[in-house]
């Protein structure tokens, strides 16, 4: 540990920046997994149980679980259930939920570009505390006078260390970053194939409602509301 202290302070002022730039990026990569991380198993459950209700054209409890979705999902399928309700077709539902789902995709994507500028700064913040190490070196070797090959090499060496720090920060945030956006990549596309079957569902159930004559369409449209609904936390996980 006190070796890292000591080539932490050797490498001189830009190794603040370099750790600041650290800190950040994963700062960025946590919060982005603890957004990411229910959402996906919350849209297979969400779609499980919007299906058996629309089978069984039960369109009260088919809004009620829309609106009842993580807060992220229900921005999206709670404008589905207001334009079913009032009697818009499969491809008008489909519409307004994937305009929505194109703004949950803009807000998930947050912080993503900070971090590959943080992964592309990193190198260069290194190589600019080589630089000026070297100058350091070389001004401090003209002042005292002294000329050899062991001097040089310890001044040389000790403003090599930025370069080194910088490349590995560089390394590690662009990893987290790639595995980031496949994250991401992936949430998108469980988003997007869960308005596909929401739009199917909710015609569905909105036809069989209305041939069974529970009035599924005359329903009021519920409230576009976050939160988990309490059927969620009664269904088993999703993968």
């Amino acid at each position: 540990m006190d070796d890292l202290v000591s080539l932490f302070e050797r490498g001189g002022p830009t190794m603040y920046a370099i750790a600041a730039a650290a800190a950040v990026g994963f700062a960025i990569v946590f919060e982005r997994l603890m957004t990411l991380r229910g959402i996906v198993p919350s849209a297979r459950r969400l779609g499980r149980r919007i299906r058996d209700s629309a089978y069984a054209g039960d369109m009260a409890k088919v809004a009620s679980l829309c609106a009842g979705a993580s807060h992220e999902l229900a921005p999206v399928l709670g404008r589905g259930v207001e334009v079913a309700m009032r009697g818009g077709d499969r491809d008008e539902i489909f519409a307004v939920m994937a305009r929505e789902a194109r703004r949950l995709a803009i807000r998930l994507r947050r912080g993503i570009g900070l971090l590959a500028v943080l992964g592309t700064m990193a190198p260069f913040l290194g190589l600019l505390g080589t630089v000026l190490g070297i100058m350091t070196a070389l001004r401090d070797l003209g002042s005292k006078g002294q000329v050899g090959y062991e001097v040089v090499a310890v001044g040389v060496a000790e403003a090599l260390i930025t370069t080194a720090a910088g490349i590995i920060v560089a390394v590690v945030i662009v990893m987290l970053h790639q595995a980031l956006k496949a994250r991401l990549q992936h949430v998108v596309l469980e988003v997007q194939l869960l308005v596909e079957e929401i739009a199917d569902h909710l015609m569905r159930a909105r036809s069989r409602g209305g041939s069974n004559g529970s009035g599924g369409a005359a329903l009021a449209p519920p409230p576009v509301t976050g939160g988990s609904s309490a059927a969620d936390s009664e269904d088993d996980d999703g993968p």
